[in-house]
């Protein structure tokens, strides 16, 4: 009789351990993925950036901010009920889905950039990639070009195959940047390529340095510094982005602000 109550004991105290790990774990998650409607709220128990598929917001003491707020070293702009006025267009046509790619979250560690390795514009990548994520087993979360259109691929904090194993599974969002031969174009797209890349720094807490230190190093990466620290060969996006004069100071001048 005795053990069977030692044995409930346990039990209990393992239980109760496990519900405060969870919610301090909760309580830690710095990005919170919630269902539609969830940002239509006007109070919330967490702390942090609420992403709700399309839109996000920022909590602070409960309340959604609003206006012009700096947070994790980048400068954002909110809404009137909250919600984020983001600093690129976004489009979702060529979204994969929840059956292509990975579903699994990304340790917030990493955000890597690239560019699509070819003659391709954004939106040329993106259909491409579109149709071949699961048998090529490639592809990014989102993909720039077109003049500065960011296409959505995969939900931002899930795992992309861009990188190799280890790269893919800490990093919440991995960028392709599509190919022009405009200048114009071009600047666009790079301009969106960094609007980006701080953007989602700014919300999974990565700093803004690039290239910095070695794998246990968080920051923003390129593809050349993944092949050079973890694994793989490639060496972009530096050589496309040297074609219109963008040197790699430039754009760690740029990733900074």
């Amino acid at each position: 009789m005795m053990q069977k109550k030692r044995a409930r004991l346990l039990t209990i105290v393992m239980a109760v351990a496990l519900g405060v790990l969870l919610i301090t774990t909760q309580f830690n998650q710095q990005v919170h993925y919630v269902n539609p409607g969830t940002l239509n709220h006007h109070f919330f128990w967490r702390r942090g950036w609420y992403y709700d598929g399309t839109d996000w917001a920022y909590v602070r003491g409960g309340r959604k901010v609003t206006g012009n707020q700096k947070i994790n070293g980048v400068q954002y702009h909110f809404r009137a009920d909250g919600r984020q006025i983001l600093p690129y267009r976004v489009s979702r046509q060529y979204e994969l889905t929840s059956s292509q790619g990975s579903n699994q979250r990304a340790t917030p560690k990493y955000i890597i950039l690239h560019d699509v390795g070819s003659r391709a514009t954004g939106q040329q990548a993106a259909s491409f990639m579109q149709r071949t994520a699961n048998s090529n087993q490639a592809y990014t979360n989102f993909i720039v070009g077109n003049g500065g259109t960011v296409y959505l691929m995969k939900q931002p904090g899930t795992v992309s195959w861009g990188a190799g194993t280890t790269a893919n599974q800490n990093a919440p969002v991995q960028i392709e940047l599509g190919q022009t031969s405009s200048a114009v174009t071009f600047r666009r797209d790079y301009q969106a390529y960094v609007a980006l890349a701080r953007d989602m720094a700014g919300k999974y807490n990565i700093p803004l340095t690039l290239d910095q230190g070695s794998a246990g190093t968080k920051g923003i990466k390129s593809h050349r510094w993944v092949s050079q620290h973890i694994w793989g060969d490639h060496q972009d996006p530096y050589e496309y982005l040297e074609r219109f004069g963008v040197t790699k100071q430039e754009l760690v001048d740029d990733l900074a602000g």
